[in-house]
């Protein structure tokens, strides 16, 4: 799959449209694991009887003026996380170092 120049700014000029009428909301939703879950293997689904927990919602109202610096300042790494929270999954860190080199091919 080629690297098509165009797409990336009809999304940016889809989402501009997009929030000047209204804000872009998702709904961030925890599911909390069970005792016996395997962690450490995304490829296992859990069962949708585990307990969920509403986080709150995120509300996108405006696209940043300049999309290449939010880029830059913003790039978003799966493993950077806070202390105390610790990464059971490995392809968190494999996504955290893939992640880099997409961006920096994007750029090109």
């Amino acid at each position: 799959m080629g690297h098509c120049p165009t797409s990336g700014f009809y999304l940016q000029s889809e989402i501009r449209r997009r929030v000047s009428r209204a804000p872009a909301r998702f709904r961030l939703v925890l599911q909390i694991a069970q005792s016996g879950d395997k962690l450490d293997d995304p490829s296992v689904a859990w069962s949708s009887a585990h307990r969920t927990v509403e986080l709150g919602t995120i509300s996108i109202t405006k696209a940043a003026a300049d999309n290449e610096a939010a880029q830059r300042s913003l790039l978003f790494l799966p493993n950077a996380l806070p202390p105390g929270i610790e990464v059971e999954d490995p392809m968190i860190n494999a996504r955290s170092a893939a992640y880099p080199v997409s961006f920096a091919r994007r750029q090109q």
